[in-house]
């Protein structure tokens, strides 16, 4: 690609290999609190790159559970502290990705639906921090993703051309917000079920090392 002034990054399963983690936690309150028993593959199809919200409203809905947003936001927090989100490793290809975009003078910005306190306390671990010259976090919007509301606080954030701008994402989640906010979208996942649904990307890769031969 050519042009490309500016890189948005998603966190979640984009650069860092959160996905276990937290099925990891979240299972296990699911059994205890609402006898719901749910795998890895559930995890990936119904709950990876949806805000707790919108997971709380599917799980009402879906399998009809009088589940409270608010007593799930305490648990699961309270179990990420537990378990420690500094473990969290990054996806491969990841910090080698950020140091080319670095080196070739680009822009970057992450845009996630996790709150701040997780990217400080993961990217600040593995010493990432410094590569982003801006965050969007959960807090900063009304609306997170998969409305828009998210990138184009980021494209306003950048004051660059939409045109110039490339968004790396992993869900269809995000994908959708990134496309809503009339951005070029590159989809980067191995998972056969989230593949099938992230038609609407620009394009489709297997991980990060394909999506630096991509940008160079």
């Amino acid at each position: 690609m050519k042009n490309i002034n500016a890189v948005l990054f998603d966190m979640d399963g984009t650069l860092i290999d959160s996905e276990y983690f937290y099925f990891s936690n979240w299972a296990p309150i699911l059994l205890s609190d609402y006898g719901l028993e749910i795998t890895f593959e559930d995890w990936i199809r119904d709950f990876a790159g949806h805000t707790l919200q919108d997971n709380v409203e599917m799980l009402k809905e879906r399998y009809n559970l009088q589940v409270d947003a608010e007593d799930l936001w305490f648990s699961t927090r309270a179990s990420y502290a537990r378990a420690n989100m500094k473990t969290i490793r990054l996806m491969p290809h990841a910090k080698d990705l950020l140091e080319t975009v670095k080196e070739r003078g680009i822009t970057m910005g992450l845009v996630t639906s996790s709150y701040n306190t997780t990217v400080q306390t993961v990217l600040g671990e593995h010493q990432l921090l410094d590569y982003f010259s801006f965050f969007v976090t959960r807090e900063l919007v009304e609306q997170p993703k998969p409305n828009p509301e998210p990138y184009l606080l980021a494209v306003n954030k950048l004051n660059i051309p939409k045109e110039e701008i490339v968004v790396i994402e992993d869900t269809s989640t995000g994908c959708t917000s990134a496309k809503n906010a009339g951005l070029y979208c590159i989809a980067v996942t191995k998972q056969e079920v989230e593949r099938k649904r992230l038609s609407h990307a620009d394009v489709i890769l297997n991980d990060l090392a394909e999506v630096k031969n991509s940008l160079l």
